[in-house]
């Protein structure tokens, strides 16, 4: 197909969230990131609507700033050349060109999961591979008794353990000290992080907002002397409509003045402790391929390699 024949539009992510589905059932996998949807849902990041003409349902949807693009096609549509054509179309955007974080030299796009299409289609454009993304499983057999109480997970000496204190939120405080103190540790436990490291205190309260979140399921730990957040660990649980219940180890951070007090171990036990609470068919978490010691310590959890997604670099784009 050729991207004259495709109409692009501005959308919103409530737009896109149908396609998002169905590529997600199609898949396997998320098609697009939360950080993605988040910057969508806030303005910074252009989301766009593909149509075809005599179809006035999107055929594709892409969302493309911060020098990232993201790009699913409608799974009954794929195979006609739409995702070239509308690749063609996002690289062409002012959004696009602009230029991205720390001088890269182009767009970074995602192909998620093993995903044959997507690998020829960027490759194709000019992309080469520059780093990789684990989903990791875990039999839920392994986990603790239903009955495990995260709160009887043995930590370090002089840590304490709470839930996240959703109270002033409640109250009407956008950014009760919660929020501060898990932003804080998240921004220096994941500073070289690219995605992560960059969430801000608007960035967390949108996803506090998500239907999902359950501030039962965010745990922080501090210091039992002085109060100081010095790590966390959050669950994100999903319950389909077929009453498929999904626990994700959403992110686990731990500040890096305490790093090798064990203190990320005995996070993943309240983790896994939380999690067989929710009594879920299928345990997932994410995380970064050359991300060796976290890999590591997962793998003696009992999660293994569910599957691999790619990140992509693009060629340099002109302005």
């Amino acid at each position: 197909m050729d991207a004259r024949s495709l109409t692009a539009s501005e959308g919103s992510v409530q737009a896109a969230q149908p396609l998002l589905e169905r590529a997600e059932r199609a898949d396997g996998n998320s098609p697009v990131s939360d950080q993605a949807l988040i910057a969508a849902g806030q303005g910074q990041r252009e989301l766009v609507i593909f149509t075809a003409p005599d179809d006035a349902e999107p055929v594709a949807v892409g969302i493309v700033g911060q020098g990232e693009l993201d790009l699913v096609v409608d799974p009954p549509k794929r195979g006609a050349g739409i995702g070239a054509a509308a690749l063609r179309l996002l690289l062409d955007s002012p959004a696009a060109r602009a230029a991205a974080p720390g001088g890269s030299t182009g767009p970074l796009a995602w192909a998620h999961g093993e995903n044959p299409a997507a690998t020829a289609l960027l490759r194709g454009a000019g992309f080469e591979p520059v780093r990789s993304l684990f989903r990791m499983a875990l039999d839920p057999a392994r986990l603790p008794a239903g009955d495990a109480d995260p709160f009887a997970v043995e930590l370090p000496a002089g840590f304490a353990l709470r839930t996240f204190d959703a109270a002033s939120e409640a109250a009407g405080d956008a950014h009760p000290a919660d929020a501060h103190a898990w932003v804080q540790v998240n921004s220096r436990a994941f500073a070289s992080h690219p995605e992560q490291g960059r969430v801000t205190l608007e960035d967390f309260a949108l996803m506090r907002a998500e239907p999902w979140f359950n501030p039962d399921d965010l745990f922080l730990v501090a210091t039992a002397d002085t109060n100081h957040t010095a790590g966390f660990t959050w669950v994100k649980t999903l319950r389909g409509e077929d009453g498929i219940v999904e626990t994700e180890l959403y992110v686990i951070g731990v500040d890096p003045d305490f790093a090798g007090t064990g203190l990320g171990k005995a996070l993943l036990r309240v983790t896994l402790a939380r999690m067989a609470q929710h009594a879920p068919q299928r345990v997932t978490l994410y995380v970064d391929g050359d991300n060796t010691r976290a890999v590591g310590m997962y793998e003696s959890a009992g999660f293994t390699i569910d599957s691999r997604s790619t990140q992509w670099r693009g060629p340099q784009v002109s302005e």
